[in-house]
Formats: structure tokens, C-alpha cells, sequence
């Protein structure tokens, strides 16, 4: 997504002047070690628990029905159809904070009533409650309304009725669909569940340490996101050229295959 590659390179090229300053207010004793040291076990646990949601996925099983081709028997074969608990991506936070700047726009350019609105629309301070809930309430809705827009079950069980496969014990066509659709709608609680969580409770660290915003937990979703997402596609790109992944048993390394 070209959007999220560029959002992820303003926030890595602003990251040594975050350490930076970090660094500084720990020097001047603003931060102390023991609360650095917290901040970056709990930067570590945020950015395993994207790690972990982010390839987390519920697997549906495919069974693809036999048929005869000539004498040779075809199909028989079983796989799965991957659904990502999180199918949205980093576009939900993306949206969500772009959304919440609007009202400062409005505000900067005098319009009445946005001053206010944008005064209770802060991320600290003593409405910074009032930001969180908001934050996290349209952020669940966009993972809803994104998945909802770029995955269609309909046409995923068209496919599968095309191509003679099915889900074992649910019948083609609709039936299919509503599974699907089912499903996925459970995955996605809790997948929007996680990413609001992860996008709003280290906003209450920051407010807490005054920590830079890079340490935020949508910062550290988009950059871990998007370059889960961007090793992944690289890796389906060079296995279908026949090229070895980037990790493998010996080490990441990228070669061809010798024919």
C-alpha cells in the first residue's frame, strides 16, 4: 500500500530524533532510568503482540471435489482459506488519526465551534479520556467498514464453487458465503479489539513519561505492519521467480535456485 509505505518512512526517518530527545530528557533527569527501562520492555511487549496478531490468521478448510478427466482421476486435494484477524491492516489508525486532525484544521481557520471540539479532542491532559474513546471507537468502526469493502465472501464462495471446492458439511453458493462471512465477522472483534487497543493504551504512557510520539502504539503498528506486510511480498515475489526466501533454515539470504 503506497500510502502506509510513505506514512512508514516519515515515521522511521523521525525516529534518531525521538532517541534523541529521549536520551536528552533522561539526561536531564525529566526521565528516570528506571522509567526508560519500562518504557522500552513495554515497547518491546506492543511491538511482540503486533508481531504476533498481525501473522495470526483462521485457517478454513478446503476439500476440492474429484473428477474424472479422460482415465485420470483429478481433485481430491485439501487446503485452506487463510482469513488475517486483523484483514484491515494499519488503514483503520491511519484513518482514524487523520480524521481527528480535521477539527485542529477547522479550528486553525477560525471556524466556530471547532475550537472547542478540538480542545476536548486531545491526546493528554485531563480530556485525554474523551480522545482515547473516540480514537478507539472509530478505529474499530474503519476495521469493520475496511474489511467489509475490500473482502467479499459472495464472491470468495463463487470462486470456490468454480473451481469444485467446498467446506466440508456447508453446501455451496450461499450457504458458503454466510459461513465465511460469519467468520470473519468473529475474527474481526477481536482483531478491531486489538487494534484499538494497541493504537490507544500506550497513548496513556506517552501522556504519562512525555515520551515522543514515535513510541505511540499506532507509530509502532504502521512501521511493524507495513514491513511485515512489505517482507511478505517481497518473499511471494522472489518464490515465484524461483528464488530462495529471505530467511530459511541456514540464515536470511537471497539466491537463486540452480536449475
Amino acid at each position: 500500500n503506497g500510502i502506509s509505505l510513505i506514512i512508514f518512512a516519515g515515521i522511521v526517518a523521525g525516529l534518531p530524533d525521538a532517541l534523541f530527545q529521549t536520551i536528552a530528557l533522561v539526561e536531564n533527569e525529566q526521565i528516570l532510568p528506571i522509567d526508560l527501562l519500562m518504557i522500552v520492555a513495554i515497547a518491546t511487549l506492543v511491538t511482540s503482540v503486533i508481531v504476533f496478531f498481525e501473522r495470526a490468521q483462521r485457517r478454513i478448510p478446503i476439500t476440492y471435489a474429484k473428477r474424472m478427466v479422460g482415465r485420470q482421476m483429478f481433485g481430491g486435494q485439501r487446503s485452506h482459506l487463510p482469513l488475517r484477524v486483523n484483514m484491515s491492516g494499519v488503514i483503520p489508525p491511519i484513518f482514524t488519526s487523520s480524521l481527528l486532525m480535521f477539527p485542529m484544521t477547522l479550528a486553525n481557520l477560525g471556524v466556530p465551534g471547532m475550537t472547542w471540539i478540538n480542545n476536548h479532542l486531545q491526546p493528554s491532559g485531563p480530556n485525554a479520556w474523551i480522545y482515547l474513546v473516540v480514537f478507539a471507537g472509530l478505529t474499530i468502526f474503519f476495521c469493520f467498514f475496511y474489511t467489509a469493502v475490500t473482502f467479499q465472501p459472495v464472491d470468495v464462495a463463487e470462486n470456490l464453487k468454480k473451481q469444485n471446492a467446498f467446506i466440508p458439511q456447508v453446501r455451496p453458493g450461499k450457504a458458503t458465503a454466510d459461513y465465511i462471512d460469519r467468520v470473519l465477522t468473529r475474527i474481526t472483534v477481536g482483531g478491531a479489539a486489538y487494534v484499538a487497543a494497541v493504537c490507544t493504551v500506550p497513548t496513556l504512557l506517552q501522556s504519562e513519561f512525555q515520551v515522543p510520539f514515535y513510541f505511540g502504539g499506532t507509530s509502532l503498528m504502521i512501521v511493524v505492519g507495513v514491513a511485515l506486510d512489505t517482507a511478505q511480498q517481497v518473499e511471494s515475489h522472489l518464490i515465484t521467480r524461483h528464488y530462495e526466501g529471505l530467511t530459511g533454515p541456514t540464515g536470511p539470504r537471497i539466491r537463486a535456485r540452480r536449475s
